[in-house]
């Protein structure tokens, strides 16, 4: 097997706990504990099982959503019918303010991709609470400019400029919110299909591009997960 090569390989892979980067992922992109506790006394708890479609790409919306346990799937639909991955909603996470806010439609389609909770919060009572709370307020800034910078991350990624660096990109970004830590690296909890719609490729290219990766001892591959294998 050949040796890993330092052009491929994000620095946070070579040592550090990626269990403790993804929480830290995770974390960065929840809400804070006091703001979840003021939003838990306005909103109401749904429940969604698994391929329930929670919101759709262009639907009105005057709530927003806070997931509070199982696993959301955020992606799009190009011209030509085919579906794009975006990333997981965790969590902790919230969605759905830029289009309370802005009184717009939601931007992607949100299906559940296991038995999910989720928080429903209407825009007159978010409204009222953020003109009372400024602490709120701030945490909800907060997540509304993580967002625009994951969303440029994402745009970086699809713009590489060939698949080899794509793959690999898309690979890194999906360890830092989908991750955990194994023997011998980081396992992904991501199918090959969820990943050649991620890199925006065919599933045959992305499949041959991750046996080259194997090939080199970056990665091992398993049934619906990848591995990123340390030096």
């Amino acid at each position: 097997m050949k040796p890993a090569s330092p052009a491929y390989r994000a620095s946070q892979f070579k040592s550090l706990d990626v269990t403790a980067v993804s929480q830290t992922w995770a974390e960065n992109s929840a809400l804070t504990p006091r703001s979840t506790e003021e939003l838990l006394k306005i909103g109401i708890i749904r429940h969604w099982q698994t391929g329930q479609v929670v919101l759709s790409r262009g639907q009105s919306i005057s709530i927003a959503l806070l997931l509070l346990k199982g696993r959301l799937r955020v992606s799009v639909t190009t011209a030509e019918g085919e579906e794009q991955l975006l990333r997981w909603m965790l969590p902790g996470e919230i969605s759905g303010l830029s289009s309370v806010f802005a009184d717009t439609t939601y931007p992607a389609d949100l299906v559940a991709a296991v038995p999910s909770q989720v928080l429903q919060i209407e825009r007159a009572k978010l409204i009222e609470l953020i003109g009372q709370d400024a602490t709120v307020a701030v945490d909800l800034l907060r997540i509304l400019g993580l967002r625009i910078n994951q969303l440029f991350d994402t745009l970086a990624d699809q713009v590489m400029p060939t698949l080899e660096k794509r793959v690999w990109a898309t690979l890194e970004r999906i360890a830092r919110f989908n991750s955990v830590q194994v023997p011998g690296g980081v396992q992904l909890q991501v199918s090959q299909a969820d990943l050649a719609q991620a890199a925006m490729a065919s599933r045959q290219r992305v499949n041959q591009q991750l046996r080259r990766f194997q090939d080199q001892g970056l990665i091992r591959l398993g049934y619906r997960n990848i591995v990123l294998l340390r030096t």
